[in-house]
């Protein structure tokens, strides 16, 4: 199975919507939606606050983020029809789905006949989703099992938190259209936008460090010629180890080079050129020490 990223918010005012990422620039909005809504939720010594997300700023940060209305319960367009409106002028057609759900509570036919018509009247599609809490049946109990010990109550103290039920399942395509008689539209629709996320977080995500470069110069060329002056200060003199010393130097920044780390190099090597300086206003004029590197001498970050 192949998995989509996203995550369920819930907005100040209560409602909650689904989003799920289409592209790196949409993993990135989502880690700063996610950011925003914990802030301020730890403020000792009060036990930490459930996070929440101003809608305001989800229209703003929408870009490469699909939005579903949220689920039958708590969902953004069940509760406040018009602030889905607002969101799905902000995400726009292609990117903004009035979500059913069919859990088998009081009030489904009545639910899903309005979200039809809230789906119909702002212009967008509409998907089927199951809201899957296990991936079978048989460990729904286990589910209601973990809200009771999230709760830090009993099974029967946490009901209003469960699934009501144990429909909220996982279930084989045929069993998809038999729940949604009438949408069958929106349960092929949940496929091919399943499809359409082919953003993952294994592969699609990269990181590369800043060049740092405001010379208009390569950082791997900077990183060559400083190495090259150090070299020929090592290795000036003729000596056994001067070829093998160049050839293994070439290797090296080859491999930087393909790595995107020349930046990385280069702010190094910045940090340790001032702690020499510092190093040498610390120890005093003494030849010996200022031998030495600065710091403890640790091949590592730390020194």
């Amino acid at each position: 199975m192949r998995p989509i990223t996203g995550a369920e918010v819930t907005l100040t005012e209560g409602s909650h919507v689904t989003l799920l990422v289409e592209s790196a620039t949409g993993y990135a909005n989502l880690c700063r939606l996610l950011t925003a809504a914990h802030a301020h939720t730890r403020v000792r010594p009060a036990e930490p606050s459930p996070p929440s997300l101003d809608a305001a700023l989800l229209a703003e940060l929408n870009e490469g983020l699909v939005c579903l209305s949220g689920c039958a319960r708590h969902g953004l367009a069940t509760r406040d029809p018009n602030g889905a409106a607002a969101l799905a002028r902000a995400f726009g057609r292609e990117r903004f789905y009035v979500e059913l759900q069919r859990p088998y509570e009081r009030g489904d036919a009545r639910r899903l006949a309005a979200l039809r018509e809230l789906a119909e009247t702002i212009g967008v599609r509409t998907v089927a989703t199951g809201d899957a809490h296990a991936h079978h049946a048989r460990r729904a109990a286990l589910q209601d099992v973990l809200v009771a010990i999230r709760c830090r109550t009993s099974l029967d103290g946490c009901e209003p938190e469960r699934r009501g039920n144990h429909e909220s399942v996982l279930l084989e395509p045929p069993q998809w259209e038999e729940r949604f008689p009438e949408d069958r539209d929106a349960v092929a629709r949940s496929a091919e936008l399943a499809e359409r996320l082919e953003f993952d977080l294994t592969e699609d995500l990269g990181y590369r460090y800043p060049d740092f470069s405001d010379t208009g110069e390569p950082a791997i060329r900077q990183l060559a010629r400083v190495c090259d002056t150090a070299f020929e200060e090592r290795y000036g003199d003729a000596n056994g180890h001067k070829r093998r010393a160049r050839n293994r130097l070439e290797e090296e920044l080859k491999l930087i080079d393909e790595l995107g780390l020349a930046g990385f190099f280069l702010l190094h090597w910045e940090v340790l050129e001032l702690a020499r300086e510092c190093a040498v206003e610390v120890r005093g004029s003494s030849v010996a020490r200022n031998v030495l590197p600065p710091g403890r001498g640790r091949g590592s970050s730390v020194g």
